[in-house]
């Protein structure tokens, strides 16, 4: 499973923005996964805009990803569902979701995240890495927690948490197999520049891994 960019969507209405918007121009700047966190609307409005994105997602190829709503991934028939450590079991959003769909999950802590893996994680997610207004009062953990949670691991790590085009590289590097934003595009000014600058930073940093693996090996 390589998800590659993930971006998760925001409702920005100083900016005139609401998810669909800034799941548009994520997959227009080459987004790999779209997750839709939506939070403070009725699930009626939630399942119309997750539809929506759905439309798109479909048409790009990439999987759309809801956050915590079991119910609007199965209504949706999103391709995954995300949850936080005090959200649904895996192994219990597995069951409901059905065959063909997968799971995530935010675990910080090592045990937590072989523990998600057990449950049947297709990926987890790891953070914040770096300070982000989306976590406010939240310690970033650093690069190398992500290094620590990846070696315990046979699945996907994602890295989140302020991150952005500068420290995409310290993220691959530290052996995130992929990096999730939120501000880094929901609040550009140019939010298709913005994704197309971290999808650069992040082929980049994957080049630049993959040739220091490949000079380790040889002999």
């Amino acid at each position: 499973m390589d998800l590659g960019l993930y971006v998760i969507t925001a409702s920005v209405p100083e900016l005139g923005r609401d998810h669909y918007d800034v799941a548009v121009a994520a997959i227009e700047g080459g987004a790999d996964t779209i997750q839709l966190r939506i939070k403070r609307r009725s699930m009626r409005e939630a399942l119309k805009i997750a539809n929506a994105i759905h439309e798109i997602t479909l048409q790009a190829g990439i999987p759309l990803i809801i956050n915590d709503h079991v119910g609007i991934a199965m209504a949706s028939k999103a391709e995954g569902l995300h949850v936080g450590p005090d959200d649904l079991p895996v192994t219990a959003a597995l069951r409901m979701l059905g065959r063909g769909k997968f799971v995530g999950k935010s675990a910080n802590k090592h045990d937590a995240a072989v523990k998600a893996e057990q449950e049947g994680a297709g990926y987890v997610g790891a953070g914040p890495v770096f300070a982000t207004p989306t976590k406010p009062g939240k310690i970033p953990v650093g690069p190398g927690r992500i290094t620590k949670v990846k070696a315990l691991l046979n699945i996907p790590v994602i890295a989140i948490g302020g991150i952005n085009a500068a420290n995409v590289a310290d993220c691959i590097a530290a052996g995130a197999d992929g990096v999730a934003v939120v501000s880094s595009v929901a609040m550009a000014k140019d939010m298709v520049a913005a994704t197309r600058e971290l999808k650069e930073a992040l082929m980049d940093a994957k080049s630049s891994a993959s040739r220091r693996r490949a000079a380790g090996g040889m002999v």
